[in-house]
């Protein structure tokens, strides 16, 4: 249709164009001629009856037979309008595209994210593991030195416990000999006493027998022994 209107635009003389083209391309511009009806201008675009009302509408006709020549018709260049519907069609697509890439990039470092992540907790559990399988290694040497540990620990108790009991069979022998001096004490104390109340008896005596007596014959008595 598109090519039948061109022709028919051309023509054999060619002198001058039946309608040119917008600027964007998306509309054709047709100058009325004399003799045109607004319905043949539709026909000749290839416009259905049915869109008549629409075409007439669009370019701004009330009433078609008011129409003269030199008004410029507008008719869409039907197309350019695919072309523009199909290049909008691919820029929405390209805009799905881009979100989906981007979408998928957020993913892929999130997953790259979670792959280091993953990678430090591995290091770290292999690392974690390699300490266990040295203290492993490690724990036949503990449990010597803990026996041995163990060992001395019981030593030590055994020699202060024996130390304890010979520090109070050390201090029970010491109380026993101080009670046994102090008993020691009490009866030299008591001896003494005793030869002390002796002594002053024999005193007691003596001056009881010079009383007696009489001084003479105590003196003579001296000066004979």
């Amino acid at each position: 249709m598109l090519a039948a209107i061109l022709l028919f635009a051309v023509g054999p003389a060619a002198a001058e164009p039946l309608f040119t083209l917008s600027e964007d391309g998306k509309t054709f511009l047709y100058r009325a001629r004399p003799g045109d009806h607004p319905g043949g201008v539709a026909e000749m675009f290839g416009i259905s009856q049915r869109d008549v009302p629409a075409f007439l509408a669009a370019n701004g006709i009330s009433d078609a037979t008011r129409v003269g020549a030199g008004f410029v018709y507008r008719i869409p260049n039907a197309a350019a309008r695919a072309l523009g519907d199909r290049t909008a069609t691919l820029e929405a697509e390209n805009a799905r595209l881009k979100r989906i890439a981007g979408e998928q990039r957020v993913e892929a470092e999130r997953l790259g994210r979670a792959a280091e992540e993953a990678r430090t907790e591995s290091a770290v559990a292999q690392a974690r593991a390699t300490r266990l399988e040295r203290l492993g290694r490690l724990w036949p040497w503990a449990n010597a030195a803990l026996a041995l540990l163990l060992a001395a620990a019981a030593a030590a108790l055994y020699t202060a416990v024996a130390a304890m009991r010979r520090h109070t069979e050390a201090e029970r022998y010491a109380r026993s000999l101080a009670n046994e001096l102090e008993e020691k004490r009490r009866a030299s104390l008591s001896e003494r006493q005793q030869s002390a109340r002796q002594i002053l008896d024999l005193e007691e005596r003596v001056r009881t027998l010079e009383a007696k007596l009489g001084p003479r014959a105590v003196m003579g008595g001296r000066s004979a022994s």
